[in-house]
């Protein structure tokens, strides 16, 4: 898994590859999911099939700061689906 810092992982995050930062990693969990993790446990972003993924829940500074950093710019159509909760984006995962 590449090592990367947080404020450069974005790339990472855009073409779904696997990055380790700190606190902060992206993981493909089969051909069709790739998952990015706040704390290795906290989803922050998924692509499922293709499709992006959020949520709404409240953040720690830290996570908040993460989500920034890790956000993908979408700029298929439909761009991102953002979810009430947390446990709505593990559902889907």
């Amino acid at each position: 898994m590449k090592r990367t810092a947080n404020m450069n992982c974005r790339g990472y995050v855009e073409n779904e590859m696997e990055f380790q930062g700190n606190n902060l990693c992206g993981k493909r969990l089969s051909d069709r999911a790739y998952v990015v993790y706040s704390y290795n446990w906290y989803p922050l972003w998924a692509c499922i099939d293709g499709k992006w993924y959020g949520h709404n829940s409240k953040y720690s500074v830290s996570t908040s700061k993460q989500r920034t950093q890790s956000k993908p710019f979408v700029y298929s159509i439909g761009g991102i689906t953002i979810l009430e909760t947390v446990d709505e984006l593990k559902q889907l995962i």
